[in-house]
């Protein structure tokens, strides 16, 4: 059952996540998001090809996302868990939840950033970077996370005007807020996996950071190329 309830977790979390909301909302606009700009899906992209009113939707889309995979793999939690879940392992104590919670917070990502949908429609994988998918699981995980990574991208995001930039120094203090979480008891220790969607999503932005170091990357506000 224990197996069971973890392949749920990841799978239908994945489904979720893999919805295209990026490319509906340009496509309600009568624009193939895929051929314009980077041919992302996140709000960025959307921001630069549609307009304003259409990113802050995709970016509500995208966190929702995040936060429905991992709201709905803890309801459905007592189905599977007796008691409180808990575990020990060489004298840590661990919980079942947050093996669940990463796991779903892991799908969710994973099918943003390469969408199943996505890869059937267009045959390849225009999934977006999921920054806002991640912030949505661990808003529901612990926001201290959020805010922290928030509270530094957003700045370096109005500074530089790099949204990239903001989004990898908001992945990379996030993690950090996670291990120093962690250190003082706040987060189970298998918390410290969830460094490992962090790393993920400064990954993901691997085309960006090459761009940022030639001078080419594009600033908040200047428009897609077509």
């Amino acid at each position: 059952m224990m197996a069971l309830y973890f392949i749920l977790a990841i799978v239908v979390s994945y489904l979720i996540g893999a919805l295209p909301i990026g490319a509906m909302v340009a496509a309600s606009r009568k624009i193939d998001i895929a051929k314009h700009g980077s041919g992302k899906m996140g709000s960025t992209n959307v921001l630069r090809t549609v307009g304003r009113r259409a990113a802050a939707l995709v970016l509500l889309g995208d966190v929702a996302k995040g936060a429905v995979a991992v709201l709905l793999v803890r309801l459905l939690a007592p189905l599977f868990i007796s008691g409180d879940g808990r575990f020990e392992v060489v004298g840590f104590s661990m919980s079942l939840l947050t093996i669940a919670s990463l796991l779903a917070s892991a799908g969710a990502v994973l099918g943003h950033v390469m969408s199943l949908y996505l890869r059937i429609v267009y045959g390849q994988w225009h999934g977006g970077r999921g920054v806002a998918t991640a912030l949505g699981a661990l808003l529901v995980v612990n926001p201290v996370v959020v805010l922290v990574a928030v509270g530094v991208g957003v700045p370096v995001i109005v500074v530089s005007r790099y949204v990239s930039l903001g989004s990898i120094l908001g992945a990379l203090a996030g993690s950090l807020a996670v291990i120093l979480l962690v250190a003082f008891g706040q987060m189970d220790v298998l918390s410290l996996l969830f460094v490992v969607i962090g790393m993920f999503v400064v990954i993901a932005h691997r085309d960006n950071i090459q761009r940022l170091l030639n001078g080419t990357e594009r600033k908040l506000g200047e428009r897609a190329k077509t």
